[in-house]
């Protein structure tokens, strides 16, 4: 890897600025170096990836998000499970579950889990493919920029890894009542999750970003204000001299120093954690055999998957949907808190543990996308069936609010609040006597 070069403002020129980045994690502007295939640039600061190369990236991406999308579409066509009761059979598909949260009176949950399991990740494909592809022109239409600036913001929210091992915890739980046949939807769900990671981890984003742009930035950068800044856009990562709410000469999306939404992270965290209660206490469905059932909270489930001895899912489900919540409000407690006091203590760590919470988060919908399959599968009236509970509306608020706090709240912030200069330098009372300027490592 590669260390980027601390940023000593006063000897940018205008045509160098494409090569200087400001970390969307710590702030500090930076110039890259010259990364080999393979390698990649990391901050100097805080060692956030700030490139990875890769020569043939493009190709292998088309390749990739093709694949994903012809498996994506054949999951959805396709069966997705078997359940066997008594004699008695019936087949499930992708979208059966939330067909019956609606039917059941949780739309609401129904809308959440189309969006996150089809329509996010079909919106993901939909933009890779379009940008990937329209690279192949001479000259790439200007709106293709504007159009993958969306991409990071999608990738969040398309969750087909999580519904998947949601899928794996229901069908376990199904055993107990039931025969269970896989279907090929599960199989093709598989490999279209594959074939997008495989995508995401080929593609060279800022090679992308290079070929998106048709004319010299620096052309592009002319004839800004008197009183125009160094901002970087948090889209598509272009060092600019514009003022705050410009449009990004490269992306077209607005500018902004700093998100501005302290107070709204604030809002939702507060209700997220009014919400952790009933989320554990209530139920999140009842389970009925021949009549009869009692309504089983999320700790009933672990109690349920241990006493089958499917002790790594039922390690898996107590740590995503009970450890994980509460972890993640804790942590960005923390966060807000520390950076409201303007504390300069253990920086680089509450960077590291915001990335953590950022990474984890989504996990925690294993349990909504299990109960999803579940009610799905499992209605076969008063032999056997599955009801959703209110405790599922709460824990699903929980995990989309925990998840929205980590997209409003700005890390920079943190770096700002501790002490250091408009020009992204560390003031001594930051981190005395640490030398940022980069090397090779």
């Amino acid at each position: 890897m590669l260390l980027a070069l601390a940023f000593m403002p006063e000897t940018v020129a205008v045509d160098d600025l494409p090569n200087w980045r400001e970390c969307r994690d710590c702030g500090l502007l930076q110039r890259l170096p010259q990364v080999p295939d393979g390698e990649a640039a990391i901050c100097a600061r805080c060692a956030a990836m700030l490139r990875r190369v890769a020569t043939h990236g493009l190709l292998f991406g088309r390749v990739n998000a093709v694949a994903a999308a012809v498996l994506f579409v054949l999951a959805l066509a396709l069966p997705l499970g078997e359940l066997h009761v008594l004699g008695r059979s019936d087949v499930t598909w992708v979208l059966s579950g939330p067909g019956m949260l609606r039917r059941d009176g949780l739309a609401i949950l129904a809308v959440v889990v189309i969006l996150t399991l089809v329509v996010m990740p079909a919106a993901k494909l939909l933009v890779t493919l379009t940008v990937l592809f329209g690279l192949r022109a001479a000259r790439p239409h200007r709106w293709l920029a504007w159009l993958f600036g969306w991409l990071d913001l999608i990738s969040p929210w398309a969750m087909l890894e999580v519904f998947l091992l949601g899928a794996v915890v229901a069908y376990s739980r199904l055993h107990a009542m039931a025969i269970v046949e896989v279907g090929l939807a599960a199989l093709a769900l598989g490999g279209a999750m594959v074939a997008m990671v495989a995508t995401d981890a080929t593609l060279d984003v800022e090679a992308i970003w290079q070929r998106l742009h048709g004319e010299p930035v620096a052309a592009s950068l002319a004839g800004r204000s008197a009183s125009a800044k160094l901002i970087g856009c948090t889209v598509c990562r272009l060092l600019a001299h514009a003022d705050e709410g410009d449009r990004c000469p490269r992306c077209r999306h607005r500018l902004s120093s700093r998100k501005g939404h302290m107070g709204h992270a604030w809002a939702l965290l507060l209700a997220s954690a009014c919400l952790y209660i009933p989320a554990n206490v209530l139920p999140v469905m009842t389970v009925k055999r021949m009549g009869k059932g009692l309504p089983t909270t999320i700790a009933h489930g672990v109690i349920e998957l241990a006493q089958a001895h499917l002790w790594p899912l039922a390690l898996l489900v107590v740590t995503a949907s009970i450890i994980i919540p509460l972890f993640k409000l804790l942590s960005l407690t923390v966060l807000l808190v520390m950076t409201r006091r303007r504390s300069s203590s253990r920086l680089l760590a509450r960077t590291r543990l915001f990335r953590f919470v950022k990474f984890v988060g989504r996990w925690s919908m294993i349990d909504i996308f299990m109960l999803s399959v579940l009610v799905g599968v499992v209605r076969f009236g008063a032999i056997s069936t599955v009801r959703p509970g209110m405790g599922a509306m709460a824990f699903c608020a929980v995990v989309l609010l925990t998840m929205g706090v980590t997209e409003l709240f700005d890390p920079r912030l943190m770096w700002d609040a501790a002490g250091r200069d408009e020009q992204g330098v560390e003031t001594p009372s930051a981190h005395p006597g640490r030398e940022l300027s980069g090397a090779q490592v």
